[in-house]
C-alpha cells in the first residue's frame, strides 16, 4: 500500500509539474503574440500616418511646383540637403536612441529631461549656423538665390529637436499614435499655409521659394504643440530603479546620429555635384536636380515612409526581448519586420513601376514633354530604391534594438563610397545624364542591405550559441 501511495504522488506531482510547464509555455506564447501585435499595430498606425503625410506632401507639390516654377521649386529644394544635416546634428535619429533607451528599462522621464537638454541648445545652434552662414552655403551650392530661403526655414531646426525627443518618448512606450498625428499636422499646415502664401502674395521665385520654407518652420511649430500637449495629457511615466548615466545617453545618441547624418551627406553631396556637372552639357542642370530631388522623391518616399511603420515599431520590441533575454521572440521579430518589409516595399514599388506615367500625368501636369519622361522614368526606376531604402531602414532599426548602433554606420559608409565613385563616373555621360544618380543610389541601398543581413545574421548565431 504505501508503495502505491507514493506511486500515486509521484504521477501526480509529474501532472502538477506538467500542468504547470504547459502553462508557461502557453504564457510565453501569449506574451510573445501580444508583442508581434504591438508591432503589428504600431507600424498600422505609423503606416497609416505615413501614407496620409506623403499623400499630402504628393499633392501639395502639385500646386507648389505651378505656384513657385522652376527656378522657385530649384530654390525650394536647394535650401533642404544642409537643413537636413543640421537636424541630424540636432534631432534625427533621436527619436529612435530614446525609444531604445526606454524599452530598455531606463526611466521615461529622465530619458526625455536629458535628452532635452542636450538636443534643444543643439538645435538652437543649428538654427543660428543656418541663418549666419546662409549666403556662403548658397554661393557654394551655385544657387545664391537660395539665401532668403534658408533664413526662413532656420527657426524649424530648434522647433524639430523639441519635436524629436517627444516622438521618442512616446515611441518608447509603444505608443504610435502621437508620433503619426504630429506628422499629419506638419503636411496639413504646410499645404494650407505654404500654398496660401504663394497663392495671395505676387512676388519673384526667390520670395516665393522663402515663402514655402516659412511655411515648413509654421507647421513644426504647430506640431511641436501639439506633441506637448498630448504629453501633459498622458499617463504618468513608470519608476524605474535604473540610472540614466549621461555617457549612457551620448554613447547610444552618437552612433544613431552619425548613422543617419550619412544620407543627409549623401544628398548635400548630391546638390554639389548634380547640378555643377550636369550644367557642364545640359542647360537643364537645375530643372533636372529639382525634379530628381523634389518631385519624384516626393512620389518615391510614399512606400518608404509607410514601410517606415514597420522600422520604428519593431525596435522597442526587440529592445525589450534583449533585456529580458528572449533570444526566440528576437529572432521571431527580426524575420516578421523584414518580411513585412520586403513584401510592402516590393508590392508598392511595382505601383509606382507600372504607373509611373500616370502618376507624372496627374501630379506634374506642368511640365514640358521633355521633363515628364524624364520624371516619368525616374519614377519607373525608384522601384529598385523604394525596396532597398525600405529594407535599410528597417534592418538599421533590428540593429539597434539588438545593441549593433555601430554597424549600420560602417556598412552604409561603404555604401556610399560605392554610391560617390558611380555617381562622379555616370554624371559625366551625357547619354545617362540624371539618371547617374538615381542608378548610384541604389548601388548604395542594396551594398548595405546585404551587408546588414550578414551581420544581423552572425550576431543571431552567436547571441543562440552563447544562449546554451
Amino acid at each position: 500500500m504505501k508503495a502505491n501511495f507514493t506511486q500515486r504522488q509521484t504521477r501526480l506531482f509529474a501532472c502538477r509539474e506538467s500542468i504547470n510547464t504547459d502553462s508557461k509555455i502557453n504564457a510565453n506564447q501569449q506574451q510573445s503574440s501580444i508583442k508581434k501585435d504591438k508591432i503589428v499595430k504600431g507600424a498600422s498606425i505609423l503606416a497609416i500616418g505615413g501614407l496620409i503625410t506623403k499623400f499630402l506632401g504628393a499633392l501639395y507639390r502639385i500646386p507648389l511646383t505651378s505656384l513657385l516654377g522652376v527656378e522657385g521649386l530649384s530654390i525650394y529644394q536647394t535650401v533642404f540637403p544642409i537643413y537636413c544635416i543640421l537636424l541630424t546634428f540636432s534631432s534625427t535619429g533621436v527619436p529612435t536612441a530614446i525609444a531604445k533607451l526606454i524599452s530598455s528599462g531606463f526611466g521615461e522621464k529622465i530619458v526625455l529631461k536629458r535628452a532635452l537638454s542636450f538636443f534643444v541648445p543643439l538645435g538652437f545652434l543649428g538654427s543660428l549656423l543656418m541663418i549666419f552662414f546662409s549666403l556662403p552655403i548658397a554661393r557654394l551650392q551655385g544657387n545664391v538665390l537660395a539665401t532668403p530661403a534658408y533664413i526662413t526655414l532656420a527657426p524649424s531646426v530648434v522647433a524639430v529637436s523639441f519635436i524629436s525627443c517627444l516622438r521618442g518618448y512616446f515611441q518608447g512606450r509603444m505608443n504610435m499614435l502621437p508620433t503619426a498625428l504630429s506628422q499629419i499636422i506638419e503636411q496639413v499646415i504646410k499645404l494650407t499655409v505654404g500654398l496660401a502664401l504663394c497663392f495671395f502674395i505676387k512676388a519673384s521665385p526667390i520670395i516665393l521659394g522663402s515663402l514655402a520654407c516659412l511655411a515648413v518652420t509654421i507647421s513644426e511649430i504647430i506640431a511641436l504643440l501639439y506633441l506637448f500637449i498630448a504629453y501633459k495629457k498622458a499617463s504618468p511615466p513608470q519608476i524605474s530603479t535604473f540610472i540614466l548615466p549621461f555617457k549612457r545617453l551620448i554613447g547610444t545618441l552618437l552612433p544613431i546620429i552619425i548613422s543617419t547624418l550619412l544620407l543627409p551627406i549623401s544628398r548635400a553631396f548630391d546638390s554639389f555635384t548634380i547640378v555643377n556637372v550636369l550644367k557642364t552639357y545640359t542647360p537643364h542642370a537645375k530643372a533636372l536636380y529639382g525634379i530628381y530631388t523634389g518631385s519624384v522623391e516626393s512620389v518615391s518616399g510614399v512606400p518608404v515612409a509607410i514601410c517606415y511603420g514597420i522600422a520604428v515599431a519593431v525596435l522597442p520590441s526587440i529592445s525589450r526581448s534583449i533585456a529580458n533575454k528572449d533570444i526566440l521572440n528576437v529572432k521571431d521579430n527580426l524575420k516578421k519586420s523584414f518580411s513585412l518589409t520586403l513584401f510592402s516595399s516590393t508590392f508598392l514599388g511595382l505601383i509606382l513601376f507600372t504607373f509611373a506615367p500616370i502618376i507624372t500625368k496627374i501630379l506634374f501636369s506642368k511640365l514640358s514633354p521633355y521633363h515628364s519622361f524624364v520624371t516619368a522614368k525616374l519614377i519607373s526606376i525608384s522601384f529598385f530604391s523604394v525596396i532597398g531604402l525600405s529594407l535599410l531602414q528597417t534592418l538599421n532599426s533590428c540593429l539597434i534594438a539588438l545593441g549593433k548602433p555601430f554597424a549600420p554606420c560602417l556598412f552604409l559608409s561603404f555604401g556610399l563610397i560605392a554610391k560617390f565613385i558611380l555617381q562622379l563616373y555616370l554624371l559625366k555621360i551625357p547619354s545617362i545624364n540624371i539618371f547617374g544618380g538615381v542608378y548610384s543610389d541604389i548601388v548604395c541601398y542594396f551594398v548595405a542591405v546585404f551587408l546588414d543581413l550578414l551581420y544581423i545574421i552572425t550576431v543571431l548565431k552567436f547571441k543562440r550559441e552563447k544562449s546554451k
